[in-house]
């Protein structure tokens, strides 16, 4: 139980700080466990390898904001720290099966025809 308690307020400080450069390193010496022990820990509990789940919560994150904002790829890869606008295509086709700009375009659409709908 107390490791549960350790990884849930990890992934809380890891989910408010998405846009700062995290590291097992860095995730680590927060969690005040070794690298090597965290990790397992971690992917016993969440059942996600760390990289995996903070990789995962950046492109969530970087999903919403394309939905909701105007900003540019670019301007969401460079926030979510991806290190340039291609990894982060790649990484975004990768886990939502859709480039990043056809996710937008197709979540304005049906945002748009939803609104329409609603009138």
């Amino acid at each position: 139980m107390f490791h549960a308690n350790v990884i849930n307020q990890l992934t809380n400080w890891i989910e408010d700080n998405l846009q700062e450069p995290l590291n097992i390193k860095t995730v680590a010496s927060r969690s005040g466990y070794s690298p090597w022990h965290l990790q397992r820990m971690f992917k016993s509990i969440t059942g996600y390898p760390l990289a995996s789940y903070i990789r995962m919560q950046r492109l969530n994150n970087a999903a919403c904001e394309l939905k909701k904002s105007r900003v540019t790829v670019a301007d969401v890869a460079a926030k979510y720290q991806f290190d340039s606008q291609q990894s982060f295509c790649r990484a975004f086709k990768k886990y939502f099966a859709t480039s990043p700009s056809r996710y937008r375009r197709f979540s304005l659409t049906n945002r748009s025809s939803g609104s329409t709908n609603n009138q």
